[in-house]
């Protein structure tokens, strides 16, 4: 019986203990000595420790804040002198003589988010591993002012950060790719409508600054801006202001919360600097313009100086190069040209923003000397695409899809000599590279031809010389038919030209044929060819004849070799595949 006594003595005594030590614990955290130093400087009694607790009511939960159990001055004006974290919280308001928000109501983590049930510093600024809301800090909180108020249609004193965010979302032409409900419908990109909800503020700007960081395979630029820390803080704090769930419902939140439409400048009346204020992405009439265009595509003033970004080609010839209804159209849909084009939709124009856009490309007028050598021909005009070396890898060919023709391989540059005047007079349809016989003359592409030659030649030998093989026709014996068994063709069977190219070619060019086939970004460049591109296909320069070369000796100059052990009427079946593939995607 004693012994039962000592036992339940001994727990008791135990538990006392514990009692003791997690009230010294609790007695002994940081905001204790925080709270002591507060009154100590206000020449106050130390009234003692108190866990200071804000409830935030939102439409689905109670938000609990503890911050003012160390930030205990933020609504005493008396603490303006004190440092963090006992000062004074500065009005959010500027010049407001009372601020409407009460601390004492609202709390710190509703603006500033981190762990409001947290007492630990650490753990309250939301500083540990997997915590989805890591405290904002000094203007960036302005993010969080979306939670309450409507923020879309204009200005609310005490968020120029955000606001000034939400106006270079549309100079940066962000809203090209990412949709933000009531500002964009792109589908380009990842939806940025729920980016606050789902991202922190450090993902946010991660993911602007090194867009592979993040997502490898990313196809989103590197734009000459993410080097601006105050371009890129003001972003991040507008799209880490995108979310979904609010903290207020329609009757409880602050005046202003009914979400009135973004204020955007629509032009109604073409113009050249309607057109010049789209380009540049700035504000039209004293509203901000839906544009951009000059992040990625440079241009050439009437002196010949450049300016502009390097991810897009050079806009300097795009009209008289393609012609005002062409660029129409590529503005609208690029895809309609370049089956992978990367370009963003711009659905969203209407007819007099489109012709102000053209009109402003139209004044491009640069052009240079007419005596101009081969080499300055060759930095002018192709350069950006196809590379000092002429390897097709210029600053802007990362953002195309195909990549531009590899021009620095001896082999392409003798076997397909003469297809260069006609690629650079009429372009290359499906790809990026634009007819120039409006910009040069005949005289400048000889030069230009003979540079490419020169260049590309200077250290190759000059021994390699393309066979001369004819299409076969249906009734001719199979070149194969080494028993003279007298084998005759017959045309190409698309059904079996399936079966063939499953066999033999999807590893390069696809199960789809659109030659995104699993081995193709690691080949040398250049990339295989996308075969359901009916632009490439259908024109006239790519005729059978060329499709049957390519697949029996290869492509001189590129990864995709000769497939000479194949037989003719394999040959012929595959290309009738390719042609169908092509016909029925029309």
């Amino acid at each position: 019986m004693i012994k039962d006594y000592r036992i339940l003595l001994a727990l008791a005594f135990a538990g006392f203990v514990f009692f003791a030590m997690s009230m010294h614990k609790a007695l002994d955290q940081d905001f204790v000595d925080y709270q002591k130093d507060y009154y100590e400087q206000l020449g106050e009694e130390f009234p003692g420790a108190e866990i200071k607790q804000v409830n935030v009511k939102t439409p689905g939960s109670m938000m609990i804040d503890r911050c003012q159990s160390c930030h205990i001055g933020a609504s005493n004006p008396q603490a303006a002198g004190f440092e963090e974290p006992l000062a004074f919280h500065p009005p959010i308001v500027p010049g407001a003589e009372k601020d409407p928000h009460d601390f004492a109501k609202i709390g710190c983590a509703v603006c500033h988010d981190g762990n409001g049930r947290a007492l630990e510093i650490h753990d309250a600024h939301g500083e540990y591993h997997g915590w989805p809301a890591p405290l904002l800090a000094g203007p960036t909180a302005q993010a969080n002012c979306n939670r309450c108020h409507a923020m879309e249609g204009g200005s609310l004193a005490g968020a120029e950060l955000y606001e000034q965010g939400r106006s270079l979302f549309l100079e940066k032409a962000c809203w090209g790719c990412h949709t933000i409900a009531g500002i964009s419908t792109s589908s380009q990109a990842p939806e940025l409508t729920d980016a606050g909800g789902k991202f922190t503020y450090e993902y946010l700007v991660e993911s602007m600054v090194e867009p592979s960081a993040n997502v490898k395979n990313s196809k989103m630029p590197k734009f000459d801006w993410v080097h601006e820390e105050e371009t890129v803080a003001a972003i991040a704090t507008y799209l880490k202001g995108q979310q979904k769930e609010r903290l207020r419902s329609a009757e409880s939140a602050p005046i202003g919360y009914i979400k009135p439409e973004a204020r955007l400048a629509r032009i109604t009346e073409p113009s050249v600097e309607a057109g010049r204020s789209l380009f540049a992405g700035v504000p039209y009439e004293g509203s901000v313009a839906k544009g951009g265009c000059i992040n990625c595509h440079a241009f050439r003033n009437s002196d010949g100086d450049l300016a502009g970004g390097n991810i897009g080609p050079e806009l300097t010839w795009s009209i008289r190069n393609r012609g005002e209804e062409y660029v129409k159209q590529h503005i609208v849909n690029s895809r309609s040209h370049a089956p992978d084009s990367i370009m963003p939709t711009f659905k969203d124009y209407n007819e007099a923003e489109l012709e102000s856009l053209i009109k402003y490309l139209s004044t491009f007028d640069y052009k240079l000397n007419a005596k101009s050598e081969g080499e300055k021909l060759y930095e002018t005009y192709c350069v950006a695409c196809h590379g000092e070396e002429l390897n097709g890898k210029g600053s802007v060919s990362a953002m195309l899809d195909p990549y531009p023709r590899n021009l620095s391989k001896y082999q392409f540059v003798v076997a397909y000599e003469d297809r260069f005047k006609n690629s650079i007079l009429h372009g290359v349809d499906g790809t990026a590279m634009p007819a120039w016989k409006n910009v040069l003359s005949d005289k400048e592409i000889d030069t230009l031809i003979e540079f490419i030659k020169e260049k590309s030649l200077a250290n190759a030998p000059r021994n390699f010389k393309r066979i001369d093989a004819r299409l076969p026709k249906p009734g001719d014996p199979e070149r194969l038919d080494y028993k003279g068994k007298g084998e005759l063709l017959m045309a190409g069977d698309p059904a079996e030209g399936y079966e063939a190219f499953q066999k033999h070619c999807t590893s390069c060019h696809g199960k789809l044929a659109n030659g995104k086939g699993p081995n193709a970004y690691l080949l040398e460049h250049p990339l295989p060819r996308n075969l359901i591109s009916k632009e490439f296909l259908n024109q006239a320069s790519v005729t059978d004849e060329r499709l049957y070369q390519s697949i029996l000796l290869g492509v001189a100059g590129a990864p995709m070799p000769a497939f000479d052990h194949l037989s003719d009427q394999t040959i012929l079946d595959i290309i009738a595949f390719i042609r169908s593939n092509t016909e029925e995607s029309e």
